[in-house]
């Protein structure tokens, strides 16, 4: 069966641009690719004919509406399972990474065999911060530590001050960091430990996490993507494992921007509202 991938763009289409070119040097991998577009546009035809002259491969799926990020990611899946049965890996990322690993969807393929595997998630590799993004939560936060973020993205200038804080003390550590750092150096190993949680900008659905009953019926709009995954697959006795031998190049922040306005920071208030009272309460 073929791997699915489902990329969610929103008004950054240079970036879906990127995106699809770097999927154009995968091949001979039976990938289908679906580019669903929640950006409410009035000529989507357009946008499709530009995606599609640099990669006729990518099917762009225009939303009836800003579907969010998972709700774009349900859209998707359930148009392609109108027509093809479940493949074997679901990935769902945003259109600001690129697949630049030759062998990417190969090495994905060699870890079908793991047991109890409900979700992969690969090496993100930032290039503002000269790092891989995962693990996004190396263990399940306490209740204390969800309570103390409910209560700082319940206010708008406590959640700006976090973000703020939050940017300089990666730009510090980044400082440190070899400029000349890529995602192709440093140590390559074949472990693949266990974690809570995976970065939301790629993350990799095998078809255990569905056939098992999970899904991508989250309820909220955006944010706390990974911790619903998380808490999904961890109800469902599953494993979410961290594989850095699997690495994509990711920019940051190409839809919601670094220091997010109210209606963004809304959703963010929400997202966890939502998460502590259904798994932290």
């Amino acid at each position: 069966m073929p791997t699915l991938l489902i990329a969610i763009n929103y008004r950054t289409d240079e970036h879906a641009v990127r995106f699809a070119q770097s999927l154009a040097r995968q091949s001979g991998e039976d990938v289908c690719v679906l580019l669903v577009d929640n950006s409410e546009r009035s000529d989507p035809g357009a946008f499709s004919r530009r995606i599609l002259e640099v990669n006729p491969q990518v099917r762009c799926l225009e939303a009836p509406r800003n579907l969010g990020y998972f709700g774009g990611a349900s859209y998707g899946l359930k148009r392609y399972l109108e027509e093809f049965s479940l493949p074997d890996w679901v990935i769902v990322c945003n259109v600001d990474i690129e697949f630049r690993d030759p062998a990417f969807f190969s090495s994905l393929r060699e870890l079908e065999s793991m047991e109890s595997l409900g979700v992969v998630s690969p090496r993100i590799w930032s290039a503002r911060w000269k790092r891989d993004l995962n693990p996004k939560i190396r263990r399940r936060p306490a209740k204390g530590r969800m309570f103390f973020y409910k209560v700082i993205f319940g206010n708008y200038y406590l959640q700006v001050c976090y973000e703020v804080l939050s940017f300089l003390k990666n730009g510090l550590k980044a400082a440190g960091r070899n400029r000349l750092a890529n995602p192709e150096g440093g140590k390559q190993n074949n472990e693949a430990p266990a974690i809570y949680a995976p970065h939301g900008s790629c993350m990799i659905f095998n078809r255990r996490y569905f056939t098992a009953g999970g899904s991508f019926e989250y309820s909220i709009f955006l944010f706390g993507e990974e911790i619903f995954v998380a808490e999904t697959t961890r109800k469902l006795g599953l494993l979410i494992v961290h594989c850095p031998r699997l690495w994509v190049l990711d920019h940051e922040h190409a839809s919601t921007g670094t220091i997010r306005s109210r209606k963004v920071a809304g959703y963010m208030k929400d997202a966890t509202d939502y998460l502590v009272e259904h798994y932290f309460a």
